[in-house]
């Protein structure tokens, strides 16, 4: 008996380390990706090297929606060359629910919105939280991971690096 309960959970704290060794943290080089616009333009990680990038991983939902309004006030207050503002939809929806999606907005999008139809992104990221935020510097390192942030300590942030 406790022969099966210790290799039980011998198994799910080595399956649970795995998963988590996985996720790309901040001080991790972030992975290269390559995805098309809801504009139908292709966007690569690498076409932002030299440049901050602030990364939003979303889905359709409102709290995803409420960190994209405040990725544009960051965009009203930084509208720095040295930053680029991604938002990722990661949950593999269709174009036609993200333009759908978009047009419910209180105000257009100021960046560009990024489709992940085969999840590639979300496998090579590993989304946990809604909204997941990413801060990337000019090397391509993260420097930051977190759940829904506001554009004030957003912009606070992003200053150290631009």
């Amino acid at each position: 008996m406790y022969r099966i309960l210790s290799l039980t959970l011998f198994t799910i704290f080595f399956v649970v380390q795995i998963s988590y060794a996985k996720v790309p943290l901040a001080g991790d080089l972030a992975p290269d990706f390559s995805l098309t616009s809801v504009t139908g333009e292709k966007v690569t990680l690498s076409d932002f090297k030299g440049k901050v990038v602030l990364l939003g991983m979303f889905h359709i939902c409102v709290p995803c929606m409420k960190q994209a309004l405040e990725f544009n006030k960051v965009r009203n207050q930084l509208s720095s060359g040295k930053l680029a503002i991604l938002g990722i939809n990661t949950n593999g929806d269709s174009k036609e629910a993200v333009m759908a999606y978009l047009k419910g907005f209180p105000e257009k999008v100021k960046f560009s919105y990024l489709l992940d139809p085969t999840q590639s992104f979300h496998k090579n990221y590993i989304q946990r939280d809604m909204p997941t935020v990413l801060i990337i510097d000019s090397e391509g390192i993260i420097r930051a991971r977190v759940p829904w942030v506001g554009a004030e300590q957003l912009v606070k942030f992003l200053k150290n690096f631009l």
